[in-house]
């Protein structure tokens, strides 16, 4: 699909080839100058001259500029509000408005066809409207284009000009927002969501490069330079149509993986996130103080799960925490057992290794992992949560739990990670056991 960049042309596929629009000169208001067409064109669209006012769906929707010094968020001069759409009467219409203040925004809107009635007339007559949100400057970052099937602006499909080495630009560059309903005025609503990450322990003044991968597998990556403590600060846009969540994400700075969330967590259109991590050697807390998402090490200590990658020599980790309660808590093996096993065999724990001092080995009862399930917000996400901390995740299958039916010998209780259910099995299954302390 081509895509040109909304200040110099867009081009109106579906207009009447009787249709004649005339070419802009130097204008950036005129939104609807076809540059494809090698013939000249000489006659002007009909000009409407529009004012409207803008509100936001939101308190906490991403705006077009950021003020670093007040940590607020406003429109700005030189921001602009795109609106097209069509009507029976005035024809296929599109104009760029220049802001004036609070959330005015006045222009011209070009319309293919004569049309008598007022601006505020034909934007509630219309058929379809659009009025997009472009930031002071939008034409120098190239992320922000419009496509020839719809017309919409979007972020940039080359999701490598997606990056910003601040996080003040980053919520200048990356704020996108977009309305299509129109009352005496257009109420906005966030397109994208906005990540502010802050990555430590880098090596001093140095330039780095980070990969971020979204959860389409689209690549945003760029440059920075550390400062002298060894921090790189930069940010990205996502564009998000339903809430994506974090774990389906992976990042790396210098070389270094760094993983982003140890919990499941959404991210959404209306957000902008801070995110601080950390690549240099990780400390370890008490098992006491360990909180769901913590990796337990064969040192006895608890780590935060995204320092998997940075754990002290000689420590590994083997569990990660899926429940805790006053001091006490059960972290599931990273890793199944090596074979199915029979209930009889799941059973006898005492031989899992590695041995971690405080804590005990255990075949998970149906109450545990009932909690523990509760606790990561269902089967799935329990089960998919463990590739984010350097383990591997359960199968979509049956697994022991700690059960046994002495008048059946070899039957037990299976907990199935395909649908959730519990069922009374024999024969062999899969296991992964559990620390207990």
């Amino acid at each position: 699909m081509k895509t040109k960049n909304i200040f110099k042309t867009l081009a109106f596929a579906m207009m009447m080839p009787a249709m004649l629009l005339t070419t802009a000169c130097s204008s950036s208001d005129d939104a609807i100058n076809n540059t494809e067409n090698t013939e000249t064109v000489n006659t002007k669209g009909y000009a409407i001259p529009v004012t409207v006012n803008v509100t936001r769906q939101g308190d906490d929707a991403t705006r077009a500029t950021y003020d670093d010094n007040t940590k607020t968020l406003s429109f700005s001069v030189g921001d602009k509000l795109f609106v097209k759409g069509s009507e029976e009467d005035a024809g296929i219409f599109a104009g760029t408005l220049d802001y004036v203040s609070d959330g005015t925004f006045s222009g011209i809107i070009y319309s293919s066809e004569p049309y008598s009635g007022t601006a505020d007339e034909l934007l509630t007559a219309a058929t379809t409207r659009t009025a997009t949100l472009l930031p002071a400057g939008y034409e120098s970052y190239g992320f922000l284009t419009v496509s020839d099937e719809g017309r919409k602006a979007k972020l940039a499909t080359d999701y490598t000009k997606a990056f910003a080495t601040s996080k003040a630009a980053a919520v200048e560059q990356f704020s996108l927002e977009q309305a299509s309903t129109y009352s005496n005025s257009f109420a906005l609503a966030p397109q994208n969501a906005i990540l502010n990450f802050t990555i430590n322990g880098l090596a001093a003044k140095t330039e780095v490069a980070a990969s971020f991968t979204d959860d389409n597998s689209k690549v945003i990556s760029g440059n920075v330079t550390t400062n002298g403590d060894g921090t790189a600060t930069f940010g990205i846009g996502i564009a998000i149509a339903s809430p994506v969540s974090f774990h389906s994400c992976s990042l790396t700075v210098g070389g270094n993986p760094i993983a982003l969330a140890t919990g499941f967590k959404d991210l959404t259109a209306v957000k902008i996130y801070n995110v601080t991590r950390s690549v240099a050697t990780a400390t370890g807390h008490a098992l006491s103080s360990a909180v769901v998402g913590d990796i337990i090490c064969t040192d006895g200590q608890a780590y935060n799960g995204y320092d998997y990658n940075h754990l002290p020599d000689g420590v590994t980790a083997v569990a990660k925490v899926c429940y805790v309660s006053d001091g006490h808590g059960l972290a599931l093996a990273l890793t199944d057992e090596p074979n199915t096993k029979t209930i009889d065999d799941a059973l006898d724990s005492d031989l899992k290794t590695p041995k971690v001092d405080g804590c005990t080995w255990i075949l998970a009862d149906n109450n545990q992992l009932y909690n523990m399930m509760i606790t990561a917000g269902g089967y799935v996400k329990l089960r998919d949560g463990f590739s984010f901390v350097g383990g591997t995740n359960m199968r979509a299958d049956y697994y022991w739990d700690n059960s046994f039916n002495s008048d059946q010998w070899g039957y037990g209780y299976c907990r199935n990670f395909s649908d959730g259910g519990r069922w009374y099995e024999g024969g062999e299954h899969y296991v992964r056991y559990c620390l207990s302390w």
